[in-house]
């Protein structure tokens, strides 16, 4: 089987077609002797959208198109002629040379006869989408990873486990609280308490490495600074005061001194 060589070949064909236009992707190449168009998918760049002819819009891995303009490479250089991709859902492709020296090309159920030079001018064309392929998957892929890491989804996927530590500790500490007029809570909350301590210290979530060493950071050289600017009202400081001991006398002495405070503190209150 005669060989054929790979050669830079310039004509009216060798140039993209006009414009065409599918909505949602960008538009990056065609060939007009092969009927075929080539978009790269905005939602994911790693895929693109094939206009072959009048067939219906092709969706295809990158990757595989690249594979099978490798393919029609290596058939001009004579070293291939059959197509294989191990793509899960592959292009189907096939040429192949005919007697009278013409080149059929099939194209996902299309066929295309070619002189050598029309071959390479159409080979030429797919050469270059191919390039400016790569230039624009690449693109695409890093604003696209760009994007998901700011995006709020992204966030709170990656806090996920925090905001849940969060709102638990919230409800920890409004059992905490609420102990002092209702004892029996007592248990639901040594329950969480100890719950939440299992998680944060044993379990080690990924996110703790990431908590801890900011609070660290945040101890060490902003805290005394950002106190040695706040105002506390009189009567903030009264209620964290009574709070406070209200807390070291229920761990201390247990809940009938904290009821026995409360009940003094009312009468004390009143006129």
């Amino acid at each position: 089987m005669p060989q054929l060589s790979m050669v830079k070949i310039h004509g009216k064909f060798n140039r993209p077609g006009a414009f065409d236009f599918i909505a949602g992707a960008t538009y990056v190449g065609d060939s007009r002797m092969l009927g075929l168009a080539v978009f790269l998918d905005q939602t994911d760049p790693s895929q693109i959208l094939l206009r072959i002819k009048e067939r219906p819009v092709r969706r295809v891995d990158y990757r595989e198109f690249a594979r099978l303009i490798d393919f029609l490479e290596t058939f001009a250089a004579g070293e291939a002629y059959l197509y294989s991709s191990p793509d899960p859902d592959p292009l189907k492709a096939s040429v192949v040379l005919l007697e009278n020296n013409r080149i059929l090309l099939r194209l996902e159920g299309t066929s295309t006869v070619l002189l050598p030079v029309e071959f390479f001018q159409a080979l030429n064309i797919l050469v270059a989408i191919r390039k400016k392929l790569e230039v624009k998957t690449q693109k695409e892929i890093e604003r696209k990873t760009r994007l998901d890491e700011t995006s709020l989804l992204v966030q709170i996927n990656n806090w996920r486990g925090l905001i849940v530590f969060a709102l638990l500790a919230a409800v920890d500490f409004s059992l905490l609280v609420s102990i002092f007029f209702r004892p029996e809570l007592t248990l639901y909350w040594l329950t969480l308490t100890l719950f939440l301590g299992f998680w944060l210290f044993v379990l080690r979530p990924a996110w703790s490495e990431r908590l801890t060493s900011k609070v660290r950071s945040y101890i060490n050289e902003d805290l005394l600074n950002d106190l040695s600017f706040l105002h506390f009202p009189r009567r903030s400081v009264e209620i964290f005061l009574i709070i406070l001991t209200l807390v070291i006398f229920y761990f201390v002495f247990g809940s009938d001194m904290a009821h026995f405070i409360m009940r003094y503190y009312r009468k004390s209150r009143m006129p």
